[in-house]
């Protein structure tokens, strides 16, 4: 009977090892990130990306773009109609600065390398779904 507890008590501390313990693979730790953060970390993510960001028709490359969007967003910020720069989200940025040309309103794409394009808006949301669910 002693032998048979200690191989349930043995096999208990096992299982907990492998599913149960904090350090397994099945949890994982992440960061909360603040929506200013949230919105340099896609800047960076279009800085950094691999292919081109069209704008008005223009192709420019993704280093171009985040320097644009970085601008445009200072100066989104700095706007008398705008909210308080505290108070910017990342689904703000996306809405009012990285989706569309504020002159033209013709929204901005996004190009692979592979020639396929989308709107820089679903990438951006897909990027922040990424940066929400610590991917």
């Amino acid at each position: 009977m002693k032998n048979l507890s200690s191989l349930f008590l043995s096999i208990s501390i096992f299982l907990f090892i492998v599913w149960g313990h904090p350090l397994s693979s099945e949890s994982k730790s992440c960061n909360t990130y603040s929506e200013s953060e949230k919105i340099e970390i896609l800047l960076k993510r279009i800085g950094n990306f691999n292919g081109n960001f069209i704008r008005n028709g223009d192709s420019h490359n993704a280093k171009d773009a985040e320097n644009h969007l970085r601008y445009k967003l200072n100066e989104a910020k700095n706007s008398f109609f705008a909210p308080d720069p505290k108070d910017w989200t990342a689904k703000l940025f996306i809405d009012k600065v990285a989706s569309k040309s504020f002159l033209s309103g013709t929204p901005y794409k996004i190009r692979y390398p592979n020639g396929k394009e989308i709107t820089s808006a679903s990438w951006l949301y897909e990027e922040l779904k990424k940066i929400e669910t610590c991917l």
